[in-house]
């Protein structure tokens, strides 16, 4: 029997360590993490590429977060050539703003740095995210490389990304009036900066994805950010999904992946089987 090698060998690293935050009082430290999947290129018959790769960032009302909970879905991308690096960041139970956005692009130049040692093509790094984690990487995104940001080490390597992929994302907290009974995000949340304000021409192609029910982020908010990059003449896309609520069903489709995929496919400059 013939079996044709369609399907890659995916292997998952649960526990790397991009870097360490200080806690209690500076007297103790917490191990930050992120759990990386990619292609198995160990083996003579494995295939040797230097892959693509996305950053994913789990969302939690920037109040908690898991980065295995989306480890199924991401599996999907894993198998289509592409690495997937879902990171930890600080929660606000533990850290303030703007701690959660340093520790996103402390490991993204941690990946950077050991982007030889895991196969990934450091030229071709992407951010998405779902809710919090949506807004995470829009702003990671945006302010590409910020110096004031840069801390956590491997400083020498560089933070910004080629695109940008936000599933359901607040764009403007500035204009949010969250139920804290629902959604118990920080105190401090409005005082989070608008994606908008911080938009400058050279700012990655930026996908959105919302869905037309969400009652918890209104779809206006990709909607007006979309028009901003346009006008900017940012390559941007906004896919509105009818009938889609908050994290809902119809954004994990194949359908959708498929959209998405496309996008990274065409801003990565990835060829290949889809």
């Amino acid at each position: 029997m013939s079996i044709p090698k369609e399907n890659r060998v995916v292997t998952l690293a649960s526990e790397i360590v991009y870097g360490q935050r200080s806690e209690w009082c500076g007297a103790t430290y917490r191990p930050l993490k992120l759990s990386l999947m990619r292609s198995r290129q160990f083996f003579e018959y494995d295939r040797k590429e230097k892959l693509p790769l996305i950053v994913w960032l789990c969302g939690g009302g920037f109040t908690t977060m898991d980065r295995n909970v989306w480890i199924p879905e991401l599996v999907w991308f894993a198998k289509r050539g592409y690495a997937v690096a879902s990171v930890e960041y600080g929660t606000t139970c533990r850290t303030r703003f703007p701690e959660q956005l340093e520790d996103i692009k402390a490991a993204i130049r941690f990946l950077r740095a050991h982007a030889k040692e895991y196969n990934l093509d450091p030229e071709r790094f992407a951010l998405a995210g779902e809710s919090a984690g949506g807004y995470l990487s829009l702003l990671a995104g945006v302010t590409g490389e910020d110096q004031e940001y840069k801390t956590g080490g491997y400083e020498e390597f560089p933070e910004n990304v080629q695109a940008v992929v936000a599933f359901y994302p607040v764009t403007k907290p500035s204009e949010m009036d969250f139920c804290p009974e629902l959604v118990p995000v920080p105190p401090d949340f409005k005082q989070y900066p608008d994606i908008m304000n911080l938009l400058k021409d050279e700012c990655p192609p930026t996908m959105l994805l919302h869905g037309d029910t969400d009652t918890q982020v209104p779809p206006r908010q990709s909607e007006e950010l979309y028009r901003a990059l346009t006008d900017r003449g940012i390559p941007a896309e906004c896919c509105i999904l009818e009938g889609a609520e908050h994290a809902d069903e119809p954004f994990i489709q194949e359908e959708t992946k498929h959209m998405v995929l496309e996008f990274l496919n065409k801003h990565l400059k990835k060829e290949g089987r889809q």
